[in-house]
């Protein structure tokens, strides 16, 4: 005889379920495989019903549709508050911006895990990462508007600029360009792209 369902809280905060079901799809990905996992593994391993997992997720792309979103997010506040840390001036704040950028894409690659799901948005759901790299120019834009205006970047438009500087460093954050990347070589690699991106912003 089948065991119930276990029940899902009513009461629960719909984020505190998502995020609930997110970390367990990423134990059961990590521990199973992405292919491998079912809607009922992830369900089993939050401690929820079945059913309360498709009452958030239609199925296991939208859960890894969430998964990368969830990541590319926090990836976007680590890159915004270098944008805005105005305790260093914004040469430094924008070569930082560049070398976090590239170090989260590594991050990603050096997990088989994140790997696997990233290759599924890529394959897939490309919309989210066109989604993130606008968010990225969006902080980058900001950025570079400041220091020109301070007179320290070129008073180019800062728009045409960040996505002339994403363009360039595509190589680095490009999950498709960097997973060829030597391991012990690409962090100097990237510096020396950054240190031509700063020569070509600077101010005459």
């Amino acid at each position: 005889m089948s065991q119930p369902e276990p029940p899902i809280d009513e009461n629960a905060h719909s984020g505190t379920v998502q995020d609930r079901l997110l970390d367990a799809a990423l134990a059961c990905f990590r521990r199973m495989g992405g292919k491998r996992t079912r809607i009922e593994d992830i369900a089993a391993e939050a401690g929820l019903a079945r059913t309360a997992v498709y009452r958030y997720y239609p199925n296991k792309r939208a859960i890894v549709a969430a998964l990368a979103t969830r990541w590319l997010a926090e990836d976007e506040t680590r890159l915004a508050e270098i944008a805005r840390d105005h305790g260093r001036s914004p040469a430094a704040r924008l070569q930082a911006f560049l070398l976090a950028d590239a170090e989260a894409t590594r991050r990603y690659l050096t997990d088989p895990c994140l790997v696997e799901v990233l290759d599924e948005v890529v394959q897939n759901l490309k919309a989210i990462l066109l989604q993130h790299r606008s968010h990225v120019r969006r902080h980058l834009s900001g950025l570079l508007a400041e220091g020109s205006t301070a007179g320290i970047f070129r008073p180019d438009g800062p728009d045409g600029m960040a996505l002339v500087i994403d363009d360039l460093m595509a190589r680095f954050h490009d999950p498709r360009l960097a997973a060829d990347l030597d391991k012990a070589g690409w962090r100097e690699r990237a510096t020396a792209a950054i240190e031509t991106v700063l020569r070509a912003t600077r101010s005459r």
